[in-house]
């Protein structure tokens, strides 16, 4: 059986470990899960059989609200994702290396969350905070290693799964990077005018 072991931080600062249990032993919630698995865009998609494939590696975890469930720069706690069930999650950029915190989304049901370092081991890129109680399910690098043994090709549409998912959140990123610059652009060409009336007032 695949094991995962979160540790979470809540906001005092404490680091305990949150318990996880088979999702099989919860049929809704493992219902669930492969029904938000399977909900793709139609050029790509997992079929029902090949997410239920996957969810049968997955375990059940709880978030209560205001816990943080990633932290950025994490090298320790890099070896699962989550798929969020119920619930909401805000991403930012934590404020790794004295940096001022960016917020970033608030993902609900049916996002990936620490797909990335799952996949390649590195520090977590984001700090995820549950907003409110979160249920979700957990994938381990153990389940994905016993899924790539007993299901390569399961196992090879996850991967294009968790690409896409992730090419999707950077074009969003993108999208809010531009309308940044573009707000940027426009408080600067006031701030402009406003010397331009001051001068000429003065």
């Amino acid at each position: 059986m695949a094991t995962m072991n979160p540790t979470t931080t809540n906001p005092n600062g404490a680091r305990p470990t949150t318990s996880t249990r088979a999702i099989a032993e919860f049929p809704d919630h493992a219902a669930k899960a492969v029904e938000l698995l399977s909900m793709r865009s139609p050029s790509f998609a997992l079929a029902s059989n090949e997410a239920a494939c996957i969810v049968a590696l997955m375990r059940l975890v709880n978030f209560s609200a205001g816990t943080r469930v990633f932290s950025a720069g994490d090298e320790t706690n890099t070896g699962y994702m989550l798929l969020v069930l119920e619930g909401d999650v805000s991403v930012d950029t934590g404020n790794v290396r004295g940096g001022a915190k960016v917020d970033i989304s608030v993902l609900g049901p049916g996002a990936l969350i620490g797909e990335l370092a799952l996949i390649d081991g590195s520090p977590r890129s984001a700090t995820c905070t549950a907003v409110s109680g979160v249920t979700a399910a957990g994938l381990s690098a153990a389940g994905l290693q016993r899924l790539t043994e007993t299901h390569p090709q399961v196992a090879a549409k996850l991967a294009i799964y968790i690409a896409r998912n992730a090419g999707d959140r950077l074009r969003s990123l993108s999208d809010q990077l531009q309308m940044y610059d573009q707000l940027t652009a426009t408080m600067q060409q006031e701030i402009d005018q406003l010397r331009v009336a001051v001068k000429r007032n003065g």
